[in-house]
């Protein structure tokens, strides 16, 4: 049984001073540690960040770092997102140990606690948040976060979820497993690995290998949720120590399922994971160790598309792993409403309707969002190109497409794409976000949906993705739809 460590006295260097190191800051002062913040940035770009921390002994190394301060160190902890820094490796040359927030985190975690931790390229933020929606409904004290970006997971520590029998729902990123060494989650989901991140990771084969670490500690009691659709993903897989079970929302039955009909489908004995039924109206699960299949109804759900009929897969599984049953498995569905910027129905215009998909920030989450789109769509894309092709988006679009009206830098590259498409369909530029919302508006009708999902960055015309979500909301209500978020 492991025990947690003891910073008191202990020099721990935190490297970051963004939400995760604030945290950290916090968390390893009120245990006694003598506490050093660094961060690349000067003091003046730091002010809001240092107010939340008045009053907590630290000592600050801002504008950049001093190796000594980390070969001197008894602990390094890096936020999310901190490149591999110089001064790293010479702490880790000098014996010292260099580990991410989360690593420390889990070190303090009751060993009743059982944790559920989420990667992936695209998804995994929408599958935490419906896992922690579905794991609350059971009644058991649960916490949320991770990189979320609502609460880092050090704050799990001290949240009424670090009990036996409690419920630790994690996001992680890449950032954060590269400098894990322990961390091993109950129930662990690598939902997709896409392009993204190669400037840091080098490689899709390194970047598939950091996402794996998922697994890499987890026990033969423990459970891996795999994307069987996802050759990246089903690769980690290979030899792992705990018990498999994948996912996968094709309409054709994978291999170890048979043909599914509804309404509860059929797998074949010995399959674990989930499936939709023949009629896709309902997700099918069976658990290891079972030999019945449980049918959860879509239409529990509010959020559309195939995607995430993928993240409520993930949530699902997750939850009945650890005991979460039937019944609040439903309830937590059912009262479950999307995270903003991620495909959420925000205005309804006689029966026109109007998503936020700000988030898709680029063409494979986008492709993911669009597929199998319960209904005609107009698709609002564009803004800052991240290289690549825009084939994969335009392919998803086959079939449910009425039309592509164009944002941003980007513009000229998408249209080109859409203009060598094997299915062709109207291409419309726009002058800004209010433009682009009454063009789509104009090529729709009743029934049909206009998306914001942008398969770029933001920046060339918004502050971020939030920002230009804002704005495509406040543009949806200038066309006189109903505002269905406020």
């Amino acid at each position: 049984m492991k025990s947690a460590p003891d910073l008191h006295g202990k020099k721990i260097v935190v490297v970051g001073l963004a939400l995760t190191g604030i945290a950290v800051a916090k968390f390893c002062a009120k245990r006694g540690a003598r506490v050093v913040v660094t961060d690349g940035k000067p003091a003046d770009k730091l002010a809001d960040q240092m107010r939340q921390l008045d009053g907590v002994p630290i000592t600050w190394e801002l504008g950049g770092h001093d190796e000594h301060t980390f070969t001197s160190a008894d602990l390094v902890v890096m936020s999310p997102g901190v490149p591999t820094l110089p001064e790293m490796r010479a702490a880790r040359a000098a014996g010292v140990e260099v580990i991410a927030e989360i690593e420390l985190a889990y070190r303090f975690l009751d060993p009743g606690a059982a944790l559920l931790a989420i990667t992936g390229t695209n998804g995994k933020s929408t599958t935490t948040a419906l896992t922690g929606k579905l794991c609350e409904a059971s009644g058991r004290p649960t916490f949320c976060g991770g990189n979320l970006g609502n609460m880092a997971m050090i704050d799990a520590v001290d949240h009424p979820a670090n009990v036996p029998g409690g419920l630790v729902v994690v996001e992680v990123a890449a950032f954060m497993l590269e400098n894990c060494s322990t961390f091993r989650a109950k129930v662990g989901i690598l939902t997709n690995v896409t392009e993204d991140h190669l400037d840091r990771f080098g490689t899709m084969e390194r970047y598939a290998e950091i996402k794996g670490r998922i697994w890499d500690f987890q026990h033969p009691d423990d459970f891996a949720i795999a994307n069987a659709a996802d050759p990246w993903t089903m690769r980690e897989t290979r030899a792992i120590p705990s018990q498999l079970m994948t996912f996968d929302s094709r309409p054709f039955a994978p291999a170890g399922f048979a043909s599914l009909t509804p309404p509860a489908g059929a797998l074949l004995p010995g399959a674990h994971g989930a499936v939709m039924s023949g009629d896709r109206k309902h997700i099918v699960l069976r658990l290891p160790g079972s030999a019945e299949t449980e049918p959860y109804p879509v239409d529990d759900l509010v959020i559309v598309g195939n995607h995430n009929m993928e993240n409520a897969m993930c949530a699902y599984l997750a939850a009945r792993s650890v005991g979460v049953s039937v019944d609040a498995v439903r309830a937590g569905a059912r009262a479950y409403r999307p995270l903003p910027h991620r495909m959420e129905l925000v205005g309804d215009r006689a029966n026109l309707y109007y998503y936020d998909d700000s988030k898709g920030t680029n063409v494979a989450s986008v492709a993911a969002s669009v597929r199998g789109f319960p209904r005609p769509l107009v698709l609002i894309a564009g803004g800052v190109d991240k290289g690549g092709s825009y084939e994969p988006m335009l392919e998803a679009l086959d079939g449910v497409c009425k039309g592509i009206v164009l944002i941003g830098k980007a513009a000229p590259l998408i249209r080109e794409a859409a203009a060598s498409h094997r299915v062709a369909y109207p291409v419309i530029d726009a002058t800004d976000m209010h433009d682009a919302v009454r063009r789509a508006t104009e090529l729709c009708t009743a029934g049909d949906a206009v998306v914001l999902s942008p398969a770029c960055a933001s920046y060339d015309m918004f502050q971020n993705f939030g920002h230009r979500g804002r704005v495509f909301r406040e543009a949806v209500a200038a066309v006189g739809a109903k505002r269905l978020d406020v």
